[in-house]
């Protein structure tokens, strides 16, 4: 779970990717500036994001539709883009519940992007699950779990938001692209992998983004990391819920 010297090294003097005018940087929209705080912030309905979320959303469909699930939450969702389009792949009734901030929802209800329920919810420093229904079948943190600062009561919690089949559909970036983290290293390929299991999801398989980043060499925390996902912009993590966790909390 830690970065060699020569990997701090190499990360220092990486002359990391900026994107062009197609290509959108996710996260914040600015010093100070909540987010999805813009009156006219209509970013997600750019090419780059459309693609992305058309993209994402057929990997997502068909998970739904191979297990036959019904119950979904989705966290840090934004306004609700990538659920509608979920929702449009399959017309049949999901149960499809959101969670952001308030923010969110006034832009969800803006464009009329399609949930069951939109809760608004704070979950940088916890998971409130007030309300939520008892279990769901597939839960979604898609490009969420890097801005926030207790990832692990988060992981934990949707551990006991899960049944005894349900998956966990995680997005976490490249560090190759370029974003900023709260923590360093965490999110590396086999970190993360790792960080998953510990706190009771299980990855089974991992699927490669629609958009790419420059090239680097690996680094030790890679080692598992197939060369085909070396310049992925970002990672789909597709887990599922470990028969026996070790830690329950």
């Amino acid at each position: 779970m830690h970065r060699s010297q020569g990997d701090i090294d190499l990360l220092n003097n990486y002359d990391f990717f900026i994107p062009n005018k197609h290509q959108v940087k996710y996260g914040g929209q600015g010093e100070g500036i909540e987010e999805w705080d813009l009156e006219n912030d209509n970013r997600i309905f750019e090419i780059a994001w459309e693609e992305r979320y058309k993209y994402e959303a057929s990997i997502i469909s068909r998970v739904i539709d191979t297990n036959k699930y019904s119950k979904i939450l989705e966290l840090g969702c934004g306004p609700g883009k990538l659920a509608d389009t979920i929702q449009d792949i399959n017309p049949s009734s999901l149960h499809y519940d959101l969670i952001d901030k308030p923010n969110a929802e006034k832009q969800n209800k803006k464009h009329k992007f399609k949930c069951n329920k939109f809760f608004t919810k704070d979950l940088n420093n916890g998971f409130d699950t007030e309300g939520l229904e008892d279990t769901y079948d597939l839960i979604i943190a898609n490009d969420f779990l890097e801005h926030i600062a207790n990832i692990t009561d988060c992981l934990v919690s949707c551990y006991h938001l899960g049944h005894k089949d349900s998956k966990m559909f995680v997005s976490v970036p490249n560090w190759r692209m370029g974003h900023s983290f709260q923590y360093r290293g965490l999110f590396d390929y086999d970190n993360w992998i790792y960080t998953m299991g510990v706190h009771g999801w299980e990855v089974e398989m991992v699927y490669s983004s629609n958009l790419t980043c420059n090239h680097s060499p690996k680094i030790s925390s890679e080692s598992t990391m197939p060369d085909e996902l070396l310049q992925s912009w970002n990672w789909y993590f597709l887990a599922s819920k470990k028969k026996n966790k070790n830690k329950s909390k």
